[in-house]
């Protein structure tokens, strides 16, 4: 029986964790080994989402490359939604969107999953951060105070003054 030792490490890029293996070969068998060094190809599909965290409502961009080929609509996924679909071309699919209002704080599964083959999924995770309050300086304009209005006077109110005049020859 013949053994094949292999080295495997795992590596985080980004939110990405790419695996690679090496055949050292070896073994108890004296015939020559055909697999001398072999490396698995880790250019399997791949899905980014960036940024990889914000808040709900937050802009976001779906980016998938090296992706089977599919033979309909990828479905767009977000925790236990789908926000919409999207369709590759060539070995590449993008879909743009926003976080989720109503999504679960923390870490969710972002993915594409083949609508023709719901099997073939290509994830990632991506962080939804609760909602703070802005931290942009704010601009506070001081505006001088408006100019003084003229007092308005009040109109005496006209008095009706009679004057009875008696005729002139009545004082003779």
């Amino acid at each position: 029986m013949r053994q094949t030792p292999w080295l495997a490490a795992t590596t985080f890029v980004g939110t990405i964790a790419v695996l690679l293996a090496v055949h050292t070969g070896g073994g108890a068998s004296s015939e020559p080994d055909r697999e001398a060094a072999r490396m698995l190809d880790p250019a399997g599909p791949v899905l980014f989402v960036t940024p990889p965290s914000g808040q709900p409502g937050d802009r976001i961009q779906y980016h998938a490359t090296n992706l089977p080929t599919c033979g309909g609509p990828w479905s767009v996924e977000f925790g236990d939604r789908v926000l919409g679909e999207t369709r590759q071309v060539g070995s590449v699919a993008d879909f743009r969107t926003s976080v989720p209002n109503r999504g679960v704080r923390g870490f969710q599964v972002a993915g594409l999953r083949c609508g023709p083959i719901p099997s073939m999924v290509v994830q990632t995770t991506f962080e939804v951060l609760p909602v703070t309050r802005t931290t942009e300086p704010t601009t506070t304009w001081l505006l001088p105070p408006p100019p003084e209005l003229p007092t308005r006077t009040k109109r005496p109110t006209p008095t009706i003054t009679t004057t009875t005049t008696a005729p002139a020859d009545a004082e003779r």
